[in-house]
């Protein structure tokens, strides 16, 4: 009797079973060099053979024992991701597959006493392929199939790969490279990513170029961060804005410009593919004036974090939903901006004037550009995943939630981002100095001062603190009482600024007042308060 011993585990047994030749699939497994010929009557003897056969010397017997024969052992493998690529020209799946490993032997593994090593595995396929369910023939159809050409007979098909549009997103020119080599690393590949950005593109000073390269280098761990920010190039016409989304999509991951894109294909963009959304023009296409422009920013503001969803009326059961996940990277060019200032706070802004690189079309360096763009896919399957900030970490509220990508991805990289932090820090500064020249701040400034509560956080006011604030009191504190035409406007706005900060005021015989003697003003104010950094 002849029988094969399992070297990974399948349909027909696990590892080490000893299984019939005759069995289906077992020859099989024998040609795929996941089993070996087997004796039954030395199921226990050890994998690689010490007996002397006819012809061998004892000289060969002991060289074979003091060197035994080293297998590597496949466990299992498994299909982690599927990505469109371009590889001799030609689009194709490549495959990737994690394999899990070992160099024990099959004792070894039965008892559990087994180091087990995982390794990725890069496949290409090609597109629109069927596999034929009788024969397993692999077909190569645009169409489904329902005749084998192979055993010549009706048959039902698998798909094993679908068609793959190269009009989406740019497809990444695939090379399997090894960026952890000697003379390569996430250091150099980020060091020569932000010298190629540089001859692109002008920004105003030099950390912004990091700063991009670092968001395009986060854009492929996507799904490794609870939030992440958005870009915004923001000047006039001719200033280089839509070159910094040209450049996006060039490197970014799955990096889809939405020029002549209807709001539905967005949403099922990132719903399906989880595609990074770029939009020119912002301030003609986000307007709250108008319903597409509220629609976009119902899908947008809220993107920046993991887990967002957008939801709508199902077009055909009017008692469903339709929900879109709509998380992912994003970026706007305008001349304003958009409107919205809400949107514009999940943003880093880059301002930008009219300058010309050293490189005047991108199509000079596309070669460039497909190299690197392929250094970055290799980093997005070999590398892991970056490290969530620890929970003291320096950063608070939104600058934590808009700059935690960056510096995860700088510290996955082996860089040092406390050029970062200062850079976040002095941009929190820029804001706070911006607000305090605000009618706004005056105002909330003006309404702490006239008001005699000890703390801010304080939940009720205490037995001397006034009932209300008179307007008029509040125009005489910020400066606003004189008889100019400045001062008119500035006390005619007030009123204005109060109800925009959802405070509640009170009619009076004497004039308009704020009370503050009431919960939901007292409450108002303490967020106010700290928003606008009065105290």
């Amino acid at each position: 009797m002849v029988n094969i011993r399992l070297l990974c585990k399948c349909n027909i047994g696990n590892i080490g079973d000893i299984v019939d030749v005759d069995k289906k699939g077992a020859k099989a497994m024998v040609d795929a060099g996941d089993a070996e010929y087997q004796d039954i009557s030395v199921i226990n003897q050890p994998m690689v053979s010490n007996k002397v056969t006819r012809g061998e010397t004892k000289k060969k017997k002991q060289r074979i024992e003091e060197n035994p024969v080293e297998r590597t052992i496949a466990l299992d493998t498994k299909i982690i991701a599927q990505e469109a690529i371009i590889n001799g020209n030609e689009p194709k799946w490549l495959i990737i597959k994690k394999q899990r490993k070992t160099d024990s032997n099959i004792k070894d593994i039965i008892e559990g006493n087994t180091l087990i090593e995982e390794e990725i595995i890069f496949e290409t396929q090609e597109q629109n392929q069927w596999q034929c369910n009788k024969c397993k023939a692999i077909t190569k159809s645009k169409e489904k199939l329902f005749y084998c050409e192979s055993c010549n007979r009706d048959s039902t098909f698998k798909q094993i790969t679908k068609p793959i549009n190269t009009k989406r997103w740019k497809l990444t020119h695939w090379k399997d490279v090894d960026i952890n080599g000697t003379e390569m690393g996430m250091t150099v590949i980020y060091t020569t990513l932000v010298k190629l950005i540089k001859r692109c593109i002008v920004f105003e000073h030099d950390l912004l170029y990091e700063i991009f390269a670092l968001w395009i280098i986060a854009s492929y761990k996507m799904e490794d961060f609870d939030s992440i920010s958005f870009l915004l190039f923001q000047g006039l016409i001719e200033s280089g804005k839509t070159r910094g989304l040209d450049l996006l999509r060039e490197l970014g991951f799955r990096m889809i410009h939405t020029t002549g894109v209807t709001f539905p294909a967005m949403c099922r963009y990132t719903d399906n593919y989880q595609a990074g959304i770029l939009i020119d023009e912002i301030d003609s296409k986000i307007d709250q004036r108008t319903e597409a422009g509220r629609e976009y920013l119902s899908f947008l503001k809220p993107s920046y974090r993991r887990g967002s969803v957008y939801s709508t009326a199902h077009r055909e059961d009017q008692d469903e939903t339709k929900e879109y996940a709509n998380y992912g990277f994003k970026a706007f060019a305008g001349e304003h901006g958009g409107t919205d200032q809400a949107l514009r706070s999940r943003c880093i802004v880059f301002r930008m004037e009219q300058a010309f690189p050293d490189i005047p079309e991108l199509r000079y360096i596309q070669e460039e550009l497909d190299q690197m763009q392929n250094l970055l896919l290799n980093y997005r399957f070999k590398y892991g995943a970056p490290q969530p900030l620890p929970i003291d970490f320096d950063l608070k509220g939104r600058d934590r939630e808009l700059f935690s990508c960056l510096i995860q991805t700088a510290q996955h990289i082996g860089l040092d981002a406390q050029h970062i932090i200062d850079f976040i820090k002095r941009r929190t500064t820029e804001k706070i100095e911006a607000l305090q020249e605000t009618d706004e701040y005056l105002i909330l400034k003006a309404i702490y001062s006239l008001s005699t509560r000890p703390k801010v956080n304080q939940s009720l006011l205490p037995d001397d603190a006034p009932e209300f604030i008179k307007y008029s009191s509040i125009a005489s504190e910020c400066g606003w009482d004189d008889d100019s035409d400045v001062s008119k406007k500035k006390r005619q706005r007030i009123g204005i600024i109060l109800k925009k900060m959802q405070l509640k005021p009170k009619r009076m015989n004497d004039g308009t007042v704020l009370p503050t003697n009431n919960e939901y003003n007292i409450s108002r104010l303490d967020n106010l308060y700290r928003r606008f950094y009065v105290v």
